[in-house]
């Protein structure tokens, strides 16, 4: 992984195409997409959306959340990375693969069953466990992470356990470590549990008692997509936010 010196002012923000076109964003999208394709050529399926099956490319709009995550989350070997929801998504293979030790958390037993599956043919130290952290506070054995990684989970919770569970991810974080969220964000997201102003933001923010990284605003670019293809007419964006452990 190539280290972060510095964050670009707008890091936390809605998508825009343009920002897979930086240079460290770019380099961390084609990591990913070797990735993808290396598990392609051993018939190893990955999840997006909650959906596992075979994939040689990652859609541009999850490649803008997977990359920003990656390369501004200056991961390194033998990190300890929590994944709050991301059962057999490709983030969790990559990190694996590159010598972190990552535990999944997904209440979907098809996906944290294939989680470890994965895990075990490839030797990676991923874990994926069912735990359910809206309901239950982490045990102590766990111990604290040098990252958290929620890409578009969030807004599947229902609104009154959102930031219980925030703050229960924010908890588990070293000191200096950093939680990378996205979600759906605008009015006009289909999913009741969306993001759907910068008031609802910051709300999150404080919930998870950790301070933004960048110029510390969340920046609204305006754009809208129907990134959706189970809601062609429903056009909104994702939101990104990079939140630090004093």
């Amino acid at each position: 992984f190539a280290a972060m010196s510095d964050f670009p002012a707008q890091l936390n923000k809605t998508i825009t195409r343009d920002d897979v076109k930086r240079p460290e964003v770019a380099a961390a999208a084609s990591a990913l997409n070797k990735t993808a394709r290396r598990l392609w050529l051993k018939r190893m399926p990955f999840a997006v959306n909650g959906v596992l099956k075979m994939r040689w490319r990652i859609k541009w709009n999850k490649l803008w959340e997977y990359s920003r995550g990656l390369a501004y989350g200056n991961f390194q070997p033998g990190m300890r990375v929590l994944d709050f929801g991301g059962g057999a998504t490709i983030p969790l293979f990559h990190l694996g693969q590159n010598g972190c030790e990552v535990l999944s958390l997904d209440i979907d037993e098809k996906l944290t069953a294939h989680t470890n599956r994965i895990a075990d043919k490839t030797g990676s130290r991923i874990k994926g466990s069912t735990f359910d952290l809206t309901q239950n506070d982490a045990p102590p054995h766990w111990g604290k992470f040098d990252r958290v990684i929620s890409f578009c989970v969030i807004e599947h919770i229902p609104k009154e356990l959102q930031k219980k569970a925030l703050t229960r991810l924010g908890g588990l974080l070293k000191p200096g470590g950093i939680f990378e969220l996205t979600f759906d964000f605008g009015d006009n997201a289909p999913v009741a549990g969306a993001i759907r102003s910068a008031q609802e933001v910051g709300e999150m923010i404080e919930a998870s008692g950790l301070a933004p990284l960048g110029d510390g605003q969340f920046h609204d670019t305006g754009e809208r997509f129907p990134i959706d293809k189970k809601y062609p007419k429903n056009y909104f964006t994702f939101g990104s936010l990079f939140l630090k452990k004093s």
